[in-house]
């Protein structure tokens, strides 16, 4: 991944220590920080983890095909560390998250959840993450360019007592609207205190003070260096609390996941991946500045890629979820229009220019996102034509199609010859077909006689349908 939020291809270094050991010992089995707790099953599914989040830029977004975040990321490792799989329920209306846990719709919530006595009262927090503070969102004076420094200073709130008689716009059942009454509690202040909806998140708040549609709001530090970055008319520097610390939530009965995230985060703070995932979204550099003054609309606006536009167009023709074909096109070039892999093809769908032909598309037009998509829909509609005369499953059929894209029909036919041969059901993909693709790749099958186009590396197909699927599903939980 880069050194913020906006890219993901920073590599992680690891170090790797090897000990020997005699020709008749078993070596030892790969070591997890949940190995020492009585219940393996821990989590509403053996294997797997559910977690609940906010769409935000501490939390979780996607960023040209890729999902983000830092505790995305954080749960992320901890997931691989652990071999659970890790699935992702966006939240929108972030007011109900802890209520939606302890509904039982997911094992944990992750939203930059600061730990308050009220909140103990109905769950459970892991060992904090970090620490920040609230602080208050204002804007500058619109002639703040013609003016001193100390006259802008005298014009900001910098004595959060100053807030009497003003509106504080924060989401109702937020740690901020905690903060706030409580501090009217403390002090009398007379401050009216005005709530937003639940589906609002901070940085729409902050934008709103931004656009002069609202005075105030309250934010962590954490986020609001963020958004101090992209918005030039804001003040984050009025502290609102002390530290307070960040922390996952689970169900208070959820004993052996809690004891499980709390041992990783002890023996995994410190470590250089824990500091490298922090500091790529939270040390603030002129270089993220940049990135983040740049980036940010096409965040905010919730896109999966800058072609989303032209995907949506192609996708209708093809009758397919536009998702699914842009979780293709990551999956083929990471929405780049300009790749060439070594075997020659070209563009956002890796085509092969002679393939491209047959569609009336020529080899200096691949690189052009529209002619591109339009050859590559154009291939695919021709593949699902082709397999549904036999598969009738629109699942079934999606997923062959989208292998023999992968592989070649040729491969795909194989496999399924095989698949009657050893008494599979050849309609299937997983389990059945696909695993015959993978046996391709040893001589007893591809040498078999009913196999026609010999040698295949099939676990390269298999996975990629599989990948396919799996961002589908991320970039539905997005923009659902």
């Amino acid at each position: 991944m880069t050194d913020y939020c906006f890219r993901v291809s920073i590599a992680l270094l690891y170090l790797l220590f090897i000990s020997g050991c005699d020709k008749d010992t078993k070596p030892p089995e790969k070591q997890s920080f949940i190995e020492s707790y009585e219940a393996p099953r821990f989590t509403q599914n053996e294997g797997a983890l559910k977690v609940l989040m906010d769409n935000s830029l501490t939390s979780y977004f996607i960023y040209r095909g890729q999902p983000m975040g830092y505790e995305y990321e954080m749960l992320d490792l901890f997931a691989k560390e652990n071999d659970l799989k890790l699935h992702i329920k966006i939240i929108h209306n972030v007011a109900g998250i802890l209520d939606s846990l302890k509904a039982g719709a997911g094992d944990l919530a992750a939203a930059n959840l600061t730990i308050s006595k009220d909140r103990m009262n109905h769950v459970a927090f892991s060992s904090p993450l970090f620490r920040t503070k609230q602080v208050l969102v204002q804007r500058l004076p619109d002639e703040k360019q013609y003016m001193t420094r100390d006259r802008i200073e005298k014009s900001l709130i910098r004595d959060r007592l100053d807030l009497d008689n003003r509106t504080i716009t924060v989401r109702k059942s937020s740690s901020y609207a905690l903060m706030l009454h409580n501090l009217v509690s403390e002090t009398g202040l007379n401050l009216n205190i005005d709530f937003a909806r639940g589906d609002f998140v901070t940085e729409q708040l902050i934008e709103m003070v931004s656009k002069k549609e609202i005075d105030y709001t309250v934010c962590d530090l954490n986020k609001a260096e963020m958004f101090d970055a992209y918005f030039d008319n804001i003040d984050i520097k009025t502290p609102m609390s002390l530290s307070q610390p960040i922390a996952w939530a689970v169900n208070k009965g959820s004993v052996g996941l809690l004891s499980a995230l709390n041992l990783w985060i002890e023996k995994r703070k410190g470590s250089m991946e824990f500091n490298m995932i922090h500091n790529r979204y939270f040390e603030m550099t002129r270089r993220k500045e940049r990135l983040i003054s740049k980036e940010y609309n096409y965040i905010k606006e919730g896109k999966i890629s800058e072609y989303d536009g032209l995907i949506k167009k192609y996708a209708s023709e093809l009758k397919w979820d536009w998702r699914l074909l842009a979780a293709q096109i990551y999956k083929e070039s990471r929405f780049d229009p300009k790749s060439r892999s070594w075997r020659g093809a070209v563009g956002l769908m890796q085509l092969i220019p002679r393939t491209a032909e047959t569609y009336g598309v020529k080899p200096d037009q691949l690189v052009r996102p529209g002619k591109n998509i339009y050859a590559g829909t154009r291939h695919l509609f021709m593949l699902e034509n082709y397999w549904s005369a036999s598969i009738t499953d629109s699942l079934e059929l999606l997923k062959f199609t989208l292998g023999s894209y992968n592989v070649g029909q040729g491969h795909v036919e194989d496999a399924i010859r095989l698949a009657e041969k050893y008494q599979l059901d050849t309609k299937k993909w997983d389990d059945h077909v696909a695993k015959m693709l993978i046996n391709k790749s040893t001589p007893e099958y591809y040498k078999d006689p009913v196999v026609k186009y010999g040698y295949c590396r099939g676990r390269e197909p298999v996975n990629y349908v599989k990948a396919i699927f799996n961002d589908y599903d991320l970039y539905t939980q997005f923009t659902d």
